[in-house]
Order: structure tokens, then C-alpha cells, then sequence
């Protein structure tokens, strides 16, 4: 007996449950996933507590950006590395050469406005001040007398002579340490390319010298930093003499080190360009600390 045929009816596909795409709260782009693709934000980025600051705050201190503490450490402890790091492109592990001068030159200049010598002498004699002012102003105008130059010149300098014996010191320290911060974005930029004409053959890129430069200062900005800050709770003269003879040892070896490591030349020849380089550095700089005294004199 024959079967009846059979049309056998195509099953209903069941509906596929589909994820919702997230959107990023900051570029509005899809996410998915906990980071997103195009501007790298976490989607898990919530705050509705103090708790919740302090835990974001937490994770970015020991964390979050762990590139902080290696960057400090090679910094610190393997001169020249981390320029040989970023020249060559290995630069994702390391905070950016130039925000890593901003930040520890800002540090710098903030405590060296805060714990300075010029501080110093300005609270030590902020009591005395009323009664040695009219003697003072008088002496300012007797050695102002004697500058060479036209009579304008002297106004200037006797006017900033007498804002400086009012308060101490303290504008014209501002000021000048103000203006030096500025004036070190002119003197590096000069100073690598000075740096071309010694390392010539074979020939470098002037960004080779412009970012060795700009590391080394920045160790000189953080080592100064805390050389203040410890000499600031010390009043000890030999052991103040002591820390800074340590400091200065360290910082030459330092550099000398940097250069060998970047420029890779043999110990006679980097020794020899270092001794240039280091006389050609201590001219400039000084003229550079010259003209920023000059000119916040002229402008406090």
C-alpha cells in the first residue's frame, strides 16, 4: 500500500538573540568590549561615590598607568635609555619625552620657588625689613648711580632695585624663575643643534639630539628636586656640602653615560666630545640665566 506523499514544510528559523552595541560615553562610537576601539576609553568607567574616586584614583596611581613608575625608574637608574627606547619606536611602554619635561620642570620650578635660598632669606628677614628699608633704598640708589649706560637704563634698574628691597626678594624670584621655565623651551632647541656639528660623521637626525636633551634635563629637573626638598629639612653643613657633591658626581656620570649610550662611539672620542659639549653647555647656560635675571629685573 502506498504511502500518501508528504510536503515537508521548512522549519521557522528561531529568532537569534543579538547583543545591544554600547555606545561610548565619551566619542559616542560603538563598544564592544570592555575598551574602546577608537578613542581607548574604559566602558567600565563609572563614578557615583566618593568610594568610587578613590578605587579610580587607586587604579591609576599603581595601575592603570604602571608607565609612570617604569618611566621614572629608567629615568633615574639607566641614562640615555630611554631616548635609545624612543628613537627606536619602542615608545607605547614610556611616557612622551616632552611630557615628561613639562611635568618634572613644573615640579622643579614650583619647589624651588617654595624651598629656595631666596625664600629663606626673605622669612628670615621679613621681621627687619621696616626698619632697614629707608637704608637700604638709599644704597640701592648710591649703586644704581654707578651702572653705565643712558639715564633710562638706570631708572629701570634703580625702580626694580627698590620693589626688590620692599618685599624681599620675593617678585624678582618669581619673575625670574618664571622666565627661565620659558627661557629653557628657546636654549635646548639651540643647543641640539649645536649638538649637529659635533656628531657629524655618521650623521644624526636633530631629533636625536633634541630628545637626549630633553631627558637629560628632565633627570637634572627631577634630581634637583629632590635635592632641594632633603636640603630643605637639613641644616647641616657638612652633610648638606655631602649631598650636593653626591648629587653633582652622579649627574656627571649621568651624562657622560647617556651620550655613550645613545651615540655609541668609543670611550676617547665621547669623553673628549663630552668635555666640549660640557664647557659649551656651562657658556650657554649661564648667559641664558644672565639674560632671564636681566629681563625679569627690567619687567618685575
Amino acid at each position: 500500500m502506498k504511502r500518501p506523499a508528504t510536503h515537508s514544510v521548512p522549519a521557522t528559523p528561531l529568532p537569534v538573540a543579538t547583543e545591544r552595541t554600547a555606545r561610548c560615553t565619551n566619542c559616542g562610537a560603538a563598544v564592544r568590549g570592555r575598551y574602546c576601539s577608537d578613542c581607548g576609553q574604559s566602558t567600565e568607567y563609572h563614578l557615583h561615590s566618593f568610594w568610587d574616586i578613590l578605587r579610580e584614583a587607586a587604579e591609576v596611581v599603581t595601575h592603570a598607568d604602571s608607565r609612570l613608575w617604569r618611566t621614572l625608574w629608567s629615568l633615574v637608574f639607566r641614562p640615555g635609555f630611554l631616548s635609545q627606547q624612543f628613537l627606536a619606536g619602542r615608545r607605547a611602554s614610556y611616557l612622551s619625552p616632552f611630557r615628561l619635561y613639562l611635568v618634572l620642570s613644573i615640579v622643579f620650578f614650583l619647589i624651588a620657588s617654595v624651598t629656595g635660598p631666596l625664600a629663606h632669606r626673605a622669612d628670615r628677614t621679613s621681621a627687619a625689613a621696616p626698619r632697614a628699608a629707608p637704608a637700604a633704598a638709599e644704597l640701592c640708589r648710591m649703586q644704581v648711580s654707578t651702572v653705565p649706560g643712558p639715564e633710562w637704563i638706570r631708572e629701570q634698574f634703580s625702580s626694580a632695585c627698590l620693589r626688590s628691597q620692599a618685599d624681599q626678594g620675593r617678585a624678582i624670584t618669581q619673575s625670574f624663575i618664571h622666565n627661565l621655565g620659558r627661557a629653557m623651551f628657546i636654549f635646548l632647541p639651540l643647543l641640539a643643534a649645536a649638538m649637529r656639528l659635533m656628531y657629524w660623521r655618521p650623521k644624526r637626525s636633530y631629533v636625536t639630539h633634541l630628545v637626549l636633551l630633553i631627558h637629560n634635563h628632565a633627570f637634572a629637573f627631577l634630581l634637583m628636586s629632590a635635592l632641594l626638598t632633603t636640603l630643605y629639612w637639613i641644616h647641616s653643613g657638612l652633610l648638606t656640602a655631602l649631598l650636593i657633591g653626591v648629587a653633582m658626581c652622579y649627574l656627571i656620570y649621568y651624562l657622560y653615560r647617556s651620550i655613550a649610550r645613545v651615540y655609541a662611539e668609543s670611550w676617547s672620542r665621547t669623553l673628549v666630545k663630552f668635555a666640549v659639549l660640557s664647557l659649551a653647555y656651562v657658556v650657554c647656560a649661564a648667559c641664558t640665566v644672565f639674560l632671564a635675571g636681566l629681563y625679569s629685573a627690567e619687567t618685575v
